[in-house]
Protein backbone atom coordinates (compact mmCIF):
# COMPACT_ATOMS: atom_id res chain seq x y z
CA UNK A 1 0.00 0.00 0.00
CA UNK A 2 2.61 2.28 0.78
CA UNK A 3 4.39 1.80 -2.90
CA UNK A 4 1.08 2.36 -3.89
CA UNK A 5 0.61 5.97 -2.56
CA UNK A 6 4.82 6.74 -2.45
CA UNK A 7 4.10 5.70 -6.63
CA UNK A 8 0.78 8.31 -6.72
CA UNK A 9 2.23 11.06 -5.25
CA UNK A 10 5.51 10.98 -7.39
CA UNK A 11 2.81 11.24 -9.98
CA UNK A 12 1.19 14.10 -8.86
CA UNK A 13 4.53 15.88 -8.01
CA UNK A 14 5.44 15.19 -11.44
CA UNK A 15 2.69 16.63 -13.05
CA UNK A 16 2.30 19.53 -10.67
CA UNK A 17 6.31 20.55 -11.05
CA UNK A 18 5.38 20.40 -15.01
CA UNK A 19 2.28 23.03 -14.49
CA UNK A 20 4.50 24.95 -12.43
CA UNK A 21 7.47 25.07 -15.34
CA UNK A 22 4.93 25.85 -17.92
CA UNK A 23 3.28 28.49 -15.91
CA UNK A 24 6.91 30.19 -14.76
CA UNK A 25 7.68 30.24 -18.47
CA UNK A 26 4.84 31.73 -20.00
CA UNK A 27 6.68 35.37 -19.49
CA UNK A 28 8.95 34.54 -22.41
CA UNK A 29 7.26 31.93 -24.77
CA UNK A 30 5.21 33.77 -27.66
CA UNK A 31 1.88 32.19 -27.75
CA UNK A 32 2.17 32.22 -31.85
CA UNK A 33 5.30 29.28 -30.84
CA UNK A 34 4.01 27.54 -28.20
CA UNK A 35 0.60 28.51 -26.98
CA UNK A 36 -0.20 26.31 -23.70
CA UNK A 37 2.36 28.37 -21.46
CA UNK A 38 0.07 30.93 -21.87
CA UNK A 39 -2.74 28.76 -20.42
CA UNK A 40 -1.09 27.84 -17.44
CA UNK A 41 0.53 31.51 -16.72
CA UNK A 42 -3.16 32.60 -16.50
CA UNK A 43 -2.98 30.22 -12.99
CA UNK A 44 0.75 31.26 -12.01
CA UNK A 45 -0.84 32.44 -8.67
CA UNK A 46 -2.55 29.13 -7.76
CA UNK A 47 0.07 26.49 -9.45
CA UNK A 48 2.99 28.39 -7.19
CA UNK A 49 1.39 28.00 -4.31
CA UNK A 50 0.35 24.38 -4.64
CA UNK A 51 3.98 23.80 -6.00
CA UNK A 52 5.53 25.16 -2.88
CA UNK A 53 2.79 22.81 -0.59
CA UNK A 54 4.39 20.20 -2.66
CA UNK A 55 8.52 20.87 -2.19
CA UNK A 56 7.13 21.27 1.57
CA UNK A 57 5.07 18.66 1.67
CA UNK A 58 7.48 16.44 0.06
CA UNK A 59 10.42 17.29 2.32
CA UNK A 60 9.23 14.41 4.53
CA UNK A 61 8.25 12.39 2.27
CA UNK A 62 11.18 12.06 -0.34
CA UNK A 63 13.52 14.59 0.71
CA UNK A 64 16.20 13.74 -2.28
CA UNK A 65 13.47 15.03 -5.08
CA UNK A 66 11.67 17.64 -2.87
CA UNK A 67 15.57 19.54 -2.72
CA UNK A 68 15.22 19.05 -6.45
CA UNK A 69 11.97 20.67 -6.73
CA UNK A 70 13.15 23.80 -4.58
CA UNK A 71 15.67 24.55 -6.71
CA UNK A 72 13.41 25.16 -9.40
CA UNK A 73 11.85 27.66 -7.48
CA UNK A 74 14.25 30.54 -9.11
CA UNK A 75 12.61 29.85 -12.69
CA UNK A 76 9.53 32.07 -11.47
CA UNK A 77 11.19 34.84 -10.22
CA UNK A 78 10.07 36.68 -12.71
CA UNK A 79 6.28 35.55 -13.20
CA UNK A 80 6.40 35.60 -8.98
CA UNK A 81 7.97 39.44 -9.30
CA UNK A 82 5.68 40.49 -11.73
CA UNK A 83 2.70 39.39 -9.90
CA UNK A 84 3.03 39.57 -6.46
CA UNK A 85 3.76 43.83 -5.08
CA UNK A 86 5.36 42.62 -1.33
CA UNK A 87 5.22 45.76 0.55
CA UNK A 88 2.47 46.73 3.01
CA UNK A 89 -0.74 48.87 2.02
CA UNK A 90 -0.11 52.17 1.99
CA UNK A 91 -3.03 54.54 2.91
CA UNK A 92 -4.04 56.36 -0.39
CA UNK A 93 -3.38 60.30 0.08
CA UNK A 94 -6.51 61.87 -1.40
CA UNK A 95 -4.99 65.17 -2.20
CA UNK A 96 -2.78 65.35 -4.98
CA UNK A 97 1.00 66.81 -4.97
CA UNK A 98 0.69 69.96 -7.01
CA UNK A 99 3.82 68.32 -8.90
CA UNK A 100 1.78 65.78 -9.85
CA UNK A 101 0.33 64.08 -12.78
CA UNK A 102 -2.85 61.60 -11.62
CA UNK A 103 -4.10 59.06 -13.62
CA UNK A 104 -6.98 56.82 -13.73
CA UNK A 105 -7.93 53.85 -15.88
CA UNK A 106 -10.89 51.89 -15.85
CA UNK A 107 -13.08 49.37 -17.90
CA UNK A 108 -16.62 51.19 -17.22
CA UNK A 109 -18.55 47.85 -18.65
CA UNK A 110 -20.48 50.63 -20.77
CA UNK A 111 -20.85 52.53 -17.82
CA UNK A 112 -22.96 49.31 -16.49
CA UNK A 113 -25.25 49.62 -19.52
CA UNK A 114 -25.39 45.88 -19.23
CA UNK A 115 -28.04 46.81 -15.78
CA UNK A 116 -30.76 48.29 -17.48
CA UNK A 117 -32.70 46.11 -18.99
CA UNK A 118 -32.28 44.22 -15.46
CA UNK A 119 -32.82 46.99 -13.27
CA UNK A 120 -33.28 50.59 -13.86
CA UNK A 121 -32.37 51.77 -11.11
CA UNK A 122 -29.09 49.60 -10.63
CA UNK A 123 -28.37 50.79 -13.69
CA UNK A 124 -28.90 54.81 -12.79
CA UNK A 125 -26.80 53.54 -9.38
CA UNK A 126 -23.83 52.09 -11.00
CA UNK A 127 -23.49 54.62 -13.37
CA UNK A 128 -24.00 57.99 -11.25
CA UNK A 129 -21.71 56.07 -8.78
CA UNK A 130 -19.22 55.79 -11.61
CA UNK A 131 -19.12 59.37 -12.27
CA UNK A 132 -18.73 60.31 -8.41
CA UNK A 133 -16.30 58.00 -8.20
CA UNK A 134 -14.22 59.77 -10.82
CA UNK A 135 -15.11 63.01 -9.52
CA UNK A 136 -14.07 61.89 -6.19
CA UNK A 137 -10.65 60.91 -7.21
CA UNK A 138 -10.28 64.01 -9.96
CA UNK A 139 -7.47 62.35 -12.10
CA UNK A 140 -5.96 64.87 -14.38
CA UNK A 141 -6.30 62.08 -16.89
CA UNK A 142 -8.85 59.20 -17.86
CA UNK A 143 -8.61 56.41 -19.68
CA UNK A 144 -11.77 54.43 -20.02
CA UNK A 145 -12.35 51.24 -21.85
CA UNK A 146 -15.73 50.17 -22.96
CA UNK A 147 -16.54 53.59 -23.38
CA UNK A 148 -20.07 53.68 -24.66
CA UNK A 149 -21.82 58.09 -25.16
CA UNK A 150 -25.08 58.69 -26.39
CA UNK A 151 -25.82 62.29 -28.25
CA UNK A 152 -29.00 63.13 -29.28
CA UNK A 153 -31.03 60.74 -27.03
CA UNK A 154 -34.52 61.50 -25.42
CA UNK A 155 -34.13 60.37 -21.91
CA UNK A 156 -30.59 59.79 -21.60
CA UNK A 157 -28.24 62.26 -20.50
CA UNK A 158 -24.56 61.80 -22.38
CA UNK A 159 -21.91 60.81 -20.40
CA UNK A 160 -19.52 63.10 -22.17
CA UNK A 161 -21.81 65.99 -21.19
CA UNK A 162 -21.31 64.58 -17.33
CA UNK A 163 -17.69 64.22 -17.60
CA UNK A 164 -17.86 68.12 -19.10
CA UNK A 165 -19.44 68.94 -15.78
CA UNK A 166 -16.63 68.01 -13.32
CA UNK A 167 -13.95 69.72 -15.15
CA UNK A 168 -13.20 66.93 -18.46
CA UNK A 169 -13.34 69.83 -21.70
CA UNK A 170 -10.99 67.42 -23.60
CA UNK A 171 -11.60 64.30 -24.98
CA UNK A 172 -11.04 61.72 -27.65
CA UNK A 173 -12.67 58.91 -28.52
CA UNK A 174 -12.07 55.67 -30.71
CA UNK A 175 -15.30 55.11 -32.22
CA UNK A 176 -14.74 51.85 -32.67
CA UNK A 177 -17.89 51.50 -33.25
CA UNK A 178 -20.97 54.04 -34.30
CA UNK A 179 -24.41 53.27 -35.15
CA UNK A 180 -28.06 54.79 -34.77
CA UNK A 181 -30.66 53.63 -32.25
CA UNK A 182 -33.49 52.30 -33.43
CA UNK A 183 -36.41 53.83 -31.83
CA UNK A 184 -34.50 57.49 -32.30
CA UNK A 185 -32.58 58.29 -35.95
CA UNK A 186 -31.09 61.32 -34.51
CA UNK A 187 -29.50 59.33 -31.64
CA UNK A 188 -26.27 58.55 -32.09
CA UNK A 189 -24.47 55.19 -30.15
CA UNK A 190 -20.41 56.07 -29.68
CA UNK A 191 -18.54 52.62 -28.26
CA UNK A 192 -14.57 51.83 -27.70
CA UNK A 193 -12.42 53.41 -25.61
CA UNK A 194 -11.69 57.36 -24.75
CA UNK A 195 -9.09 59.31 -23.09
CA UNK A 196 -10.68 62.33 -20.72
CA UNK A 197 -8.64 64.99 -20.02
CA UNK A 198 -8.21 68.01 -17.72
CA UNK A 199 -5.48 69.42 -19.68
CA UNK A 200 -5.53 70.18 -23.07
CA UNK A 201 -4.94 67.85 -25.63
CA UNK A 202 -1.76 69.46 -28.01
CA UNK A 203 -2.55 65.92 -30.96
CA UNK A 204 -4.41 62.68 -30.81
CA UNK A 205 -4.92 59.75 -33.29
CA UNK A 206 -5.51 56.16 -32.65
CA UNK A 207 -4.48 53.45 -34.88
CA UNK A 208 -6.42 50.06 -35.81
CA UNK A 209 -5.26 46.93 -33.66
CA UNK A 210 -8.09 44.09 -34.32
CA UNK A 211 -10.57 44.17 -37.39
CA UNK A 212 -11.41 40.62 -37.93
CA UNK A 213 -13.50 39.51 -34.83
CA UNK A 214 -14.55 43.18 -33.52
CA UNK A 215 -13.10 47.05 -34.71
CA UNK A 216 -11.10 48.11 -31.91
CA UNK A 217 -7.98 50.67 -31.84
CA UNK A 218 -5.08 51.76 -30.24
CA UNK A 219 -5.55 55.73 -29.39
CA UNK A 220 -3.22 58.37 -28.02
CA UNK A 221 -3.48 62.18 -26.66
CA UNK A 222 -0.57 64.39 -26.22
CA UNK A 223 -0.57 66.53 -23.50
CA UNK A 224 1.55 69.05 -21.28
CA UNK A 225 2.47 68.15 -17.99
CA UNK A 226 4.89 70.01 -15.92
CA UNK A 227 6.58 72.09 -19.10
CA UNK A 228 7.01 68.86 -20.93
CA UNK A 229 5.07 67.24 -23.24
CA UNK A 230 3.96 63.39 -22.55
CA UNK A 231 1.64 61.10 -24.86
CA UNK A 232 -0.94 59.01 -23.33
CA UNK A 233 -2.10 55.39 -25.10
CA UNK A 234 -4.92 53.54 -24.18
CA UNK A 235 -6.52 50.54 -25.22
CA UNK A 236 -8.57 47.16 -24.76
CA UNK A 237 -7.35 44.07 -26.18
CA UNK A 238 -9.89 41.37 -27.59
CA UNK A 239 -11.51 39.71 -24.91
CA UNK A 240 -11.09 36.39 -24.23
CA UNK A 241 -15.09 35.23 -24.31
CA UNK A 242 -15.28 32.94 -21.73
CA UNK A 243 -18.29 34.07 -19.51
CA UNK A 244 -20.69 35.39 -21.99
CA UNK A 245 -20.99 38.55 -21.18
CA UNK A 246 -18.05 39.05 -22.42
CA UNK A 247 -19.25 38.03 -25.44
CA UNK A 248 -21.94 39.88 -25.53
CA UNK A 249 -24.93 37.16 -26.10
CA UNK A 250 -27.47 35.28 -24.01
CA UNK A 251 -28.72 38.30 -22.89
CA UNK A 252 -31.46 36.81 -21.18
CA UNK A 253 -29.71 34.42 -18.91
CA UNK A 254 -28.02 34.79 -15.62
CA UNK A 255 -24.19 35.72 -17.71
CA UNK A 256 -21.71 34.36 -14.87
CA UNK A 257 -23.31 30.70 -14.18
CA UNK A 258 -23.67 30.28 -18.03
CA UNK A 259 -20.51 29.30 -19.68
CA UNK A 260 -18.86 27.50 -22.46
CA UNK A 261 -22.60 27.57 -24.41
CA UNK A 262 -21.12 28.35 -27.82
CA UNK A 263 -17.07 27.63 -26.97
CA UNK A 264 -16.89 24.42 -25.38
CA UNK A 265 -13.43 24.34 -25.20
CA UNK A 266 -11.91 27.57 -23.07
CA UNK A 267 -8.88 26.33 -23.25
CA UNK A 268 -8.54 26.50 -26.26
CA UNK A 269 -10.27 29.92 -26.57
CA UNK A 270 -7.77 31.24 -24.31
CA UNK A 271 -4.38 30.42 -25.78
CA UNK A 272 -6.63 31.17 -29.61
CA UNK A 273 -7.03 34.94 -27.50
CA UNK A 274 -2.96 34.99 -26.29
CA UNK A 275 -2.04 34.89 -30.02
CA UNK A 276 -4.17 37.66 -31.17
CA UNK A 277 -2.92 39.91 -27.62
CA UNK A 278 0.28 38.86 -29.73
CA UNK A 279 -0.57 40.60 -32.13
CA UNK A 280 -2.00 43.75 -31.33
CA UNK A 281 0.53 44.16 -28.36
CA UNK A 282 2.97 44.24 -31.15
CA UNK A 283 1.23 46.61 -33.05
CA UNK A 284 0.59 49.21 -29.57
CA UNK A 285 4.78 48.26 -29.01
CA UNK A 286 6.16 49.87 -32.37
CA UNK A 287 3.24 52.75 -31.84
CA UNK A 288 5.24 53.65 -28.76
CA UNK A 289 8.53 52.95 -29.68
CA UNK A 290 7.79 55.49 -32.38
CA UNK A 291 6.75 58.03 -29.96
CA UNK A 292 9.08 61.44 -29.47
CA UNK A 293 8.09 61.25 -26.36
CA UNK A 294 7.58 59.74 -23.01
CA UNK A 295 4.85 57.32 -22.93
CA UNK A 296 2.14 56.20 -20.55
CA UNK A 297 -0.18 53.15 -21.43
CA UNK A 298 -3.40 52.71 -19.75
CA UNK A 299 -5.53 49.72 -20.45
CA UNK A 300 -7.52 46.27 -20.23
CA UNK A 301 -4.70 43.85 -21.41
CA UNK A 302 -7.03 40.47 -21.00
CA UNK A 303 -4.17 38.81 -19.61
CA UNK A 304 -2.00 38.70 -16.61
CA UNK A 305 1.12 39.89 -15.63
CA UNK A 306 2.67 36.54 -16.01
CA UNK A 307 2.33 36.33 -19.97
CA UNK A 308 4.64 37.10 -22.61
CA UNK A 309 2.47 39.79 -23.81
CA UNK A 310 2.46 41.99 -20.56
CA UNK A 311 6.50 41.60 -21.05
CA UNK A 312 6.71 42.37 -24.76
CA UNK A 313 4.25 45.56 -24.01
CA UNK A 314 6.23 46.88 -21.01
CA UNK A 315 9.40 46.23 -22.24
CA UNK A 316 12.32 48.34 -20.75
CA UNK A 317 10.68 51.57 -20.75
CA UNK A 318 7.66 51.45 -19.26
CA UNK A 319 7.18 50.55 -15.15
CA UNK A 320 4.16 49.27 -13.72
CA UNK A 321 2.52 51.64 -11.20
CA UNK A 322 1.07 48.71 -9.45
CA UNK A 323 4.50 47.46 -8.90
CA UNK A 324 6.19 50.55 -8.02
CA UNK A 325 3.87 50.85 -5.05
CA UNK A 326 0.55 48.55 -4.91
CA UNK A 327 0.10 45.68 -2.58
CA UNK A 328 -0.38 42.10 -2.75
CA UNK A 329 -2.14 40.63 -6.20
CA UNK A 330 -4.36 43.56 -7.22
CA UNK A 331 -6.65 41.98 -9.07
CA UNK A 332 -8.84 43.92 -11.29
CA UNK A 333 -11.25 42.23 -12.90
CA UNK A 334 -13.34 40.34 -9.92
CA UNK A 335 -15.61 38.30 -11.34
CA UNK A 336 -13.97 35.02 -11.83
CA UNK A 337 -11.78 34.91 -9.41
CA UNK A 338 -9.33 36.75 -7.16
CA UNK A 339 -5.87 36.78 -8.94
CA UNK A 340 -7.07 38.47 -12.39
CA UNK A 341 -4.75 41.36 -12.42
CA UNK A 342 -5.84 42.69 -16.40
CA UNK A 343 -5.49 46.42 -16.42
CA UNK A 344 -2.57 48.11 -16.00
CA UNK A 345 -0.96 51.67 -15.62
CA UNK A 346 2.93 51.39 -17.13
CA UNK A 347 4.29 54.94 -16.70
CA UNK A 348 7.62 55.50 -18.76
CA UNK A 349 10.49 55.06 -16.70
CA UNK A 350 11.67 58.57 -16.64
CA UNK A 351 8.60 59.27 -14.28
CA UNK A 352 8.90 58.47 -10.84
CA UNK A 353 5.14 56.82 -9.59
CA UNK A 354 4.41 58.68 -6.07
CA UNK A 355 1.49 56.02 -5.12
CA UNK A 356 -1.39 53.98 -6.87
CA UNK A 357 -4.52 52.16 -6.13
CA UNK A 358 -6.67 49.86 -7.10
CA UNK A 359 -10.03 50.60 -5.80
CA UNK A 360 -12.51 47.84 -4.43
CA UNK A 361 -15.47 49.45 -5.44
CA UNK A 362 -18.05 47.18 -8.00
CA UNK A 363 -19.66 49.40 -10.10
CA UNK A 364 -18.30 47.60 -12.99
CA UNK A 365 -16.73 44.22 -13.45
CA UNK A 366 -13.50 46.07 -13.30
CA UNK A 367 -12.01 47.83 -10.55
CA UNK A 368 -10.35 51.09 -11.64
CA UNK A 369 -6.53 51.60 -11.01
CA UNK A 370 -5.43 55.48 -10.17
CA UNK A 371 -1.58 56.48 -9.87
CA UNK A 372 0.17 59.73 -8.62
CA UNK A 373 3.61 60.19 -11.03
CA UNK A 374 5.59 62.96 -11.60
CA UNK A 375 8.92 63.64 -13.21
CA UNK A 376 12.28 61.89 -11.97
Amino acid sequence: MKKILRFLWGALCIVITACFLLASLSTFIPPSYFSYPALFGLGFPYIFVVYVLCCLIGLFINRKYAIIRICLLPISYFNFTNTFALRPEQPWIMEKDAAALRVMTWNVQGFANNLRKESLNEYRDSREGIIRNINNYSPDIICIQEYRNIENAKRRYPIRKELDSIGYKYYYCSNDRVTRLLKNADATLTEGVAIYSKLPLIDSGRININHEDKNENLIYADVMFDNRRIRVFTAHLQSLYIYTDTAGKFQDENIYEITYKKKRHAEYRIRETEIKHEQEVDIIRKAIDKSNYPVIYCGDMNTTPGSYNYRLLKDDNLQDAFLAKGSGLGNTFYKIGPTLRIDFCLPDTSMHVIQCKREKIRLSDHYPVIADMKWK
